[in-house]
């Protein structure tokens, strides 16, 4: 049995669905994302998790159990905001300890947990520090060690990392999977970043307009995009528009607009005549002179170059003018805004989407 479950969940506000009928499953000690862009309803389910608002329909069960009717308060669930929404005139000893004393907890325990939480989260010599006098990653630590003190069931974290900067970012990322790793809690986790996602989560929900556009481990949704929206909204990724010409158990000829034929990795939902689009990542697509090798080979015209430090993207115009996106390590040949080029890319790289 899942340890929480949503059950056909709709959320209105007026005329407007923010939740449709969502049905979702997470297991224990699972770190699960919800991905999506502004406005898609992953904020509104969170807060039906939390308890901050009911649902109009549906269930929600956490260990079997209904929470319909349980306040926020009495849930076994705690949210971290990005706000942190930390008591400015406590200490962080004091922001910690504050669920505990709410829940008067006895004072022996409540000071074995607090210094506990207190060198689990690397705040000892912070522990007298008011929350001004704290960085963004402090401030981030005391908001999870306060969530987490009282040992909930399942720990919400909303955009909680939207406030750091980019590095800063990276190093809590690595404390959030520790910490997740060691304390065995489920946390779910609502995000606008992709590459924040695919790299804290065990599994993904990508959600769109109130619902759930596919559920899968990260590896999976980069590499498989169940649909045209998934493939556009996680990571970067190339779209030719494209039509089957045969579909067989080894392969997948495509007529590319403009192009001509290629060879795609096998698709057991394909059939001849079938329009969408052929989608392939910038890294999975090579540049050069030749590329004769490859099945798949086109020639183009480099359009422009953007530096990222340790690789490069390429835009390419082809021939039939559709730009294509290439990734290169800045390792070797560089190539120049109007140079003609050669841009290919394997026989089982890609893949065919119509939806």
């Amino acid at each position: 049995m899942s340890q929480l479950e949503l059950r056909n969940v709709t959320r209105r506000y007026g005329n407007v669905v923010a939740l449709d009928n969502v049905s979702l499953s997470i297991e224990a000690g699972e770190f699960f994302t919800l991905l999506g862009p502004s406005g898609c309803g992953k904020t509104t389910l969170l807060r039906l998790i939390a308890g901050f608002e009911l649902p109009d329909e549906g269930q929600i069960l956490l260990d079997g159990r209904d929470l319909a009717g349980i306040p926020a308060e009495k849930r076994p669930v705690h949210t971290v905001f990005q706000s942190y929404a930390l008591f400015p005139h406590l200490t962080v000893a004091q922001n910690i300890a504050f669920p505990l004393k709410m829940a008067h907890c006895a004072k022996d325990q409540l000071n074995q947990r607090l210094a506990d939480a207190l060198i689990q989260m690397r705040l000892a010599d912070k522990a007298d520090n008011y929350p001004h006098e704290l960085s963004g990653g402090q401030k981030q630590r005391v908001a999870l060690a306060r969530a987490l003190i009282n040992r909930p069931r399942v720990l919400l974290l909303d955009e909680s990392l939207a406030a750091l900067d980019a590095k800063l970012r990276e190093e809590v990322q690595v404390e959030l999977i520790n910490l997740q790793r060691e304390m065995k809690i489920t946390f779910v986790f609502v995000t606008h970043a992709q590459t924040e996602a695919l790299a804290l989560s065990h599994r993904i929900a990508v959600m769109n307009r109130g619902r759930l556009e596919q559920v899968d481990e990260p590896a999976r949704l980069y590499c498989f995009p169940g649909n045209r929206f998934v493939a556009d909204f996680v990571g970067h990724i190339n779209q030719l528009e494209a039509q089957v010409i045969v579909a067989t158990h080894g392969h997948t000829r495509l007529s590319l607009a403009g192009l001509g034929e290629i060879i795609a990795p096998p698709d057991k939902n394909a059939a001849a005549g079938m329009q969408g689009i052929f989608a392939i990542r910038p890294e999975q697509v090579r540049i050069g002179t030749e590329l004769t090798e490859l099945k798949n080979h086109f020639s183009g015209i480099v359009q422009s170059r953007l530096y990222q430090g340790d690789v490069s993207v390429y835009r390419v115009r082809l021939e039939s003018g559709a730009i294509l996106e290439v990734l290169l390590p800045n390792a070797g040949h560089e190539y120049h805004a109007g140079e003609p080029v050669r841009v290919g890319w394997r026989h089982d790289a890609g893949l065919f989407l119509n939806e």
